[in-house]
């Protein structure tokens, strides 16, 4: 399989490189009891970065949950496609529904029972697909692949799960031709905030690349090459 982002060898969606790159934007441990009948207590876990979609949860290839396995979970964030509330086991439960597009096409359906914050992981999922397609165009021309749009489409969520996205702020009536010009928003603000957490990140992604040389997961080459790769990103 080929990363989707950078097009390298990967045993996932999102190589190993890529991964090193992300950042965690929300993320949620909880325990259910999993079983129609002989009832077993599972750990589960949700994650979503400005890169994927993972964790520990239930998943299968068709939307009715038949025949599910708990399972890790690793997928591309743009690869999501809607969240819906279905009845999983009885109960009503949290579905977030992925389509594979390109050579690997594909529809598999991830069950979150006994998930309490739909709302927030939506909310997350929505607000981290245009972080995560700003950092796939960065990542691509940083490895020198042809510059291509990245599609970020909605993340649908049916008529019967409620999502709290941000209201529209209503638009302002026309002001009368003497009224003074309302003050221009200062760009200078807003990039100096931009510029602030792309810091951060950077910051974080070396001391990770540290540690990972540190306790000899990457050689002194290697350290040097991804850190290479950092400074040209940021």
């Amino acid at each position: 399989m080929k990363c989707l982002i950078c097009g390298s060898e990967s045993a996932n969606e999102v190589c190993n490189k890529c991964i090193r790159l992300e950042k965690i934007l929300y993320q949620k441990e909880w325990n259910f009891k999993e079983g129609m009948l002989i009832k077993k207590t599972e750990a589960f876990r949700i994650a979503i970065s400005n890169l994927r979609i993972s964790g520990r949860a239930a998943i299968c290839d068709n939307p009715k949950g038949l025949n599910a396995r708990i399972d890790n979970i690793s997928y591309y964030l743009l690869n999501v496609k809607e969240c819906s509330q279905v009845t999983y086991q009885g109960k009503k439960t949290l579905m977030v529904s992925l389509e594979g597009t390109g050579e690997n096409r594909y529809n598999r359906y991830i069950f979150l029972p006994g998930f309490e914050e739909g709302d927030q992981l939506v909310n997350a999922i929505f607000d981290a697909k245009t972080k995560a397609a700003s950092l796939t165009e960065r990542i691509r021309q940083n490895n020198g692949i042809a510059s291509r749009p990245v599609e970020v489409t909605p993340t649908v969520a049916s008529s019967d799960f409620r999502v709290n996205q941000p209201t529209p702020a209503p638009v302002p009536a026309a002001a009368p031709a003497s009224a003074p010009a309302p003050a221009a928003t200062s760009t200078d603000t807003v990039a100096l905030a931009g510029i602030a957490e792309d810091i951060s990140e950077f910051e974080t992604k070396i001391k990770k690349l540290k540690v990972l040389r540190d306790n000899g997961i990457l050689s002194d080459e290697e350290y040097e090459a991804e850190k290479k790769k950092l400074v040209s990103i940021f």
